[in-house]
């Protein structure tokens, strides 16, 4: 029987990945199906006929082979490793005047290139081994009379899923990694990630937009880079792929900064500013959430406050979550894989969600205020008690942070706390200590810093008197060396607030 399949670009030219120093990788080596399966998204026949085509970091110059033996007009690769440009003036000589390999780096090839002096420009695999992303694609669209055609990594906080994937963002890394021309390595450096929202926005301010959505590679062994989830750790590919033509009736974006000189982009009246007016509004129904209404000296953990306590926490407290984050980090210098750990004044969980996502189980919470249990993070013990719960002991660690100061008998509670601790367990305790008027003011500017109205301070300084009682930082020194404390640090201070460390003896 007649074998009927169609000859494609590399069959009868096996150099192109056999000599090719990346097909020694350890992950995405060069192979024949990958180049196929990638040059087929990337450049179709159909797109790629008849066409003046410039590859931007052309390597080996494979793209070269594809396009031309896909009836391309001609093909110029820029790239500035001799080795590269060697080896693929090599690989293309077959076909003679139409093909053109520039020993130059890509920024000043750019720069002197004429306008729309080619019609495809090709950035696959390179744009993110840059810093200024945005020079790069004015000048790709520049030179550009049709289409660009960009293949790249996503930002590794997309990646990761600390990013959401619509969000327009470049992202800069300091290990990026760049394929050398010899040998088998590859060189790191600073460079930067865009979004595919970002580049959406980079190509509209050149008249640029796409005409489908991300090109669909074919996922298998060979074309693994588009697939991260291969390797278990991630659900979004590595690497996406778009083209971006060049679109005369879509009215092109502008910069504030191209505006700006002649003031001419869209304004605002401040006058009944519906936006302005939307967030004033915002805010102060933020704010009124945010302020209890208890009386003088009467504020409490209730249902008002834990329904907000959150947000009160971090624009109040200083060091708030940087504090929750050295509780985990200690425990992550211990040697217990699942020590026992209870949080003292544990709110709403803050604390306890953030050490369940670092893989801990053995989670207690302790509050007074049954308000703030019934709002609490639920994957832990959760304890409602004003003492400390000594029967559910021994623990290996306890945090008790920014809780002290609302507890009538703290010695007591100290006490307590040295009871319940396992041989060589450690405490970690921040409060609020008494000081001058000068870092009292201090903590004042924390609170206007995120917001909050002198109003508010004044109330807040009434409600909490009598209720919030403080004792100089060398109680706390004092207290817990006469408990028989070893190993007393501090591991955080900021203004009125100070973190203490402490170890029970072995």
């Amino acid at each position: 029987m007649t074998n009927l399949r169609k000859t494609l670009a590399f069959d009868d030219c096996p150099a192109f990945y056999q000599d090719d120093n990346r097909r020694n990788r350890g992950f995405n080596p060069t192979s024949k199906a990958f180049l196929e399966a990638k040059f087929g998204v990337l450049l179709p026949e159909h797109l790629v006929k008849g066409k003046k085509v410039l590859d931007l970091g052309s390597c080996y110059g494979a793209a070269g082979q594809w396009v031309l033996f896909n009836g391309a007009a001609s093909y110029t690769g820029v790239e500035v490793q001799q080795n590269y440009v060697s080896e693929s003036r090599r690989l293309l000589a077959h076909w003679q005047d139409r093909v053109e390999i520039v020993h130059q780096d890509v920024t000043s090839y750019l720069l002197a290139t004429d306008d729309q002096a080619f019609d495809l420009v090709l950035l696959a695999g390179m744009l993110y081994h840059f810093v200024d992303t945005k020079q790069i694609i004015d000048q790709a669209c520049r030179i550009a009379s049709q289409q660009v055609v960009v293949e790249t990594n996503y930002p590794p906080g997309m990646r990761s899923g600390k990013l959401p994937l619509d969000v327009a963002v470049t992202e800069y890394v300091t290990d990026q990694e760049v394929n050398l021309d010899h040998g088998n390595q590859s060189m790191l450096g600073i460079s930067a990630t865009t979004s595919l929202s970002a580049l959406d926005i980079l190509f509209r301010l050149n008249g640029f937009a796409k005409q489908e959505n991300k090109l669909v590679f074919p996922l298998g062994p060979d074309t693994v880079i588009y697939d991260e989830s291969a390797l278990g750790s991630s659900d979004l590919q590595i690497r996406f792929a778009v083209r971006y033509f060049r679109d005369e009736k879509q009215q092109r974006l502008t910069t504030l900064e191209s505006n700006l000189p002649e003031q001419s982009g869209q304004k605002r009246s401040w006058e009944n500013d519906p936006v302005a007016t939307a967030r004033t509004e915002a805010y102060q129904r933020q704010a009124k959430a945010l302020a209890s209404t208890a009386k003088p000296g009467e504020w409490k953990f209730d249902a008002q406050v834990a329904a907000v306590f959150d947000g009160i926490a971090r624009r109040e407290i200083p060091d708030y979550l940087r504090v929750i984050d050295l509780c985990v980090r200690v425990i992550g210098k211990g040697k217990l894989e699942q020590p026992k750990i209870i949080d003292v004044g544990s709110a709403t969980g803050e604390t306890l969600r953030q050490l369940h996502q670092a893989g801990y189980r053995n989670l207690y919470g302790v509050d007074a205020s049954a308000d703030m249990l019934a709002k609490s993070f639920q994957q832990a013990t959760l304890i409602h008690s004003e003492d400390f719960p000594e029967a559910h002991g021994p623990f290996d660690y306890v945090f008790n942070n920014w809780t002290l100061h609302f507890i009538r008998n703290p010695l007591n509670y100290l006490e307590a706390i040295k009871r319940s601790l396992a041989p060589g367990g450690t405490l970690i305790l921040s409060d609020k200590v008494s000081s001058s008027e000068c870092v009292h003011d201090l903590y004042y500017d924390y609170k206007r810093a995120n917001g909050v109205t002198e109003e508010e301070i004044l109330r807040k300084r009434k409600q909490i008197e009598g209720v919030l009682v403080t004792y100089p930082f060398t109680w706390y020194l004092s207290a817990l060396t006469n408990l028989g404390f070893e190993q007393i640090e501090i591991i955080n201070a900021n203004t009125a607030f100070v973190t203490f460390m402490a170890v029970n003896p072995a």
